[in-house]
Parts: structure tokens; sequence; C-alpha cells
């Protein structure tokens, strides 16, 4: 059993989460028979973008035709439509805004806000792998042009909202460093959940003993937060749930996303798989939770290795 937990752990830094369906919550907010499934466009909007560069450092901005934020500028972004998958949503809106065909090769970014139900928005970063750069000849609704930008023509640029520009320099950092200076290639996993959900890999560490917390009902797993979309938030859930107290934490890494978008209402929500160090572990208060030990040398390198900075995506 210790061995079946190093290598569930080794799968999910590699961007493998659990292949057994997700069925059963350990913490939720409201009854499973009251709760209202993830429906993208009723209750839940996510976002996808694209930060994309040339060998030079350029970014692709796009002019914005909506009447809302008209000739203003942003990256080539929008709505996930009903069916899609998180690649083919950035696939689509890049082609409609840019003109480019996007190959996406990582996520590099994941934000959330909890606006009008669920928003949370992904941002890839890929390479062109054909088209052509849309021109003011082509405007439509969809944008009026798309031209290549320096940084310092965007800091002339009318932007639509600043909040890209954050988002554009960790890109920038994510290409330029080294395969070894940067988090592995984060692509979500085509897993249906029906709801927002959150998988938490909690680790604590004391000198060169690392154990996992995991749930203990039914089969061990590592425990799921249904409805949950941010870090802060679930972990103080499965603290109130688990500990005779509070923990600290280092900083929370995203190390899978899973989404599959098909069939539209049964599967439009989103696992964020969430690997956190517990720098000061609470007595545990709930018998379904137990501290299993890691005993794969070469995995505590690796969790040493994916919380350093920039190794992993910061979890909102």
């Amino acid at each position: 059993m210790m061995a079946d937990i190093d290598a569930a752990i080794g799968e999910l830094l590699a961007g493998k989460p659990p292949s057994i369906p997700l069925t059963n919550y350990d913490i939720y907010r409201k009854p499973v028979e009251n709760s209202k499934p993830t429906i993208l466009g009723y209750n839940a909007i996510i976002i996808v973008a694209a930060v994309i560069l040339d060998e030079d450092g350029r970014v692709v901005m796009i002019q914005e035709a909506k009447e809302s934020c008209r000739e203003k500028w942003y990256l080539p972004a929008g709505r996930l439509e009903r069916e899609e998958t998180l690649e083919m949503g950035v696939k689509r809106e890049v082609k409609e805004e840019a003109g480019f065909d996007f190959q996406p090769t990582s996520i590099v970014k994941v934000e959330c806000s909890l606006l009008a139900g669920y928003w949370i928005r992904f941002t890839f970063i890929g390479t062109i792998t054909g088209g052509s750069l849309k021109t003011q000849n082509e405007a439509d609704s969809e944008s009026l042009q798309a031209k290549w930008c320096s940084m310092m023509d965007i800091a002339n640029l009318r932007l639509r909202s600043r909040d890209i520009l954050p988002v554009i320099e960790l890109a920038r950092v994510y290409q330029q460093n080294s395969a070894t200076e940067r988090h592995p290639a984060l692509m979500p996993v085509l897993h249906p959940h029906k709801h927002m959900c959150m998988r938490i890999v909690m680790v604590r560490q004391r000198q060169n003993s690392f154990d996992v917390l995991m749930s203990t009902e039914g089969s061990l797993h590592f425990p799921v937060i249904r409805d949950g979309w941010q870090a802060e938030d679930s972990l103080h859930r499965l603290e109130k749930e688990v500990f005779k107290g509070r923990n600290t934490y280092g900083p929370q890494y995203i190390v899978c996303v899973e989404h599959c978008g098909t069939p539209h209402g049964e599967a439009d929500g989103v696992c964020l798989d969430l690997l956190v160090i517990a720098e000061v572990d609470r007595e545990l208060n709930n018998p379904k939770y137990a501290w299993q030990a890691i005993t794969s040398n070469d995995l505590k390198r690796q969790l040493v290795s994916r919380t350093r900075s920039g190794m992993s995506v910061l979890c909102p």
C-alpha cells in the first residue's frame, strides 16, 4: 500500500490524476441531493487565454471589437463554449481573434474568483503552427486586428485591463528558462467532473521524513473538496474537518488540471489537483483521515524540487 501511495503522488506530479472515477467527495457545503452541478454558462464561466511569444520576446496582442471595450488591446482570450475542452477553446480563440493556428504546450497561470457562480481562467503558452496574423481588412465581431508587440509597445497601448501584464511576464520567464528551471508542461487531462472540486495532496516534512494526508473512508485516497476552487478556502474547510487547529502552509501549487466538458451539464466541472506542504501540522481530530509515510527517496527529492519557485503553477 505504501508503494501505491508513492506511485499515485508520482503520477500526479507528472500530471496524471487517479484513474478511478470521482463519485464521492470528502467535504462539501450542501447535501449531495441539494447540490447543483457545474453548468457552463449558467453558474460557471471558464475563460481561456494565450500568451504567444516569438524569439524576440514579442507578444501577440489583439484589438477588441466588443462595444464594451472596442479598440482596446488584450491577449487572445474568451469564454469556453459548450462541449469544448480547454485545449479546443484556446485554439479556437487564437484562430478567431489573432488568425493563427495555435498549439498550446502548457498552462502557465490559473486565476479564479466568485463573481457570478464560478469564474476561472486558464492562460496557456504555446507555438504557432499555421495561419497568418489578422489584419485590419479582416476585422470582424471577434477582433479588429492583431499584431506583434514588444513590452514597450504594450506599455503604450490602451489596454482592456492591466491584469494581463503579470501574466505576460510570467510566460516570458517560463519561455526564457531552461527545462530544468521551470515547471513541467501542465496540460489538462480529459477527466469528467460534475462539480468544481479540489484534490489535495497535503505533505508534511519532518527532517527527512515525509508523510501525506489520506482519507481512509472507503479505499485510501487523497481528500477531495467539492465546490473547491481556491486554495485558501479549500484548505480552511479541510482544517475544520480534520485538525484540532490551524496549520501553517507553504505556497500552494497546481500539479494537474482535470476537465472534459462533455456531455454539457454533466462534465462542465474542473478538478484542480493541489500540492501543499504543511509547515506546521496540528493533531488530527477525525478518524477518517491519517498520515501515511512516503517511502521513496526519489519522490521526496521530486517534492522538494516541485516546491521551489517557478517549478509548479501557483494555485489561486
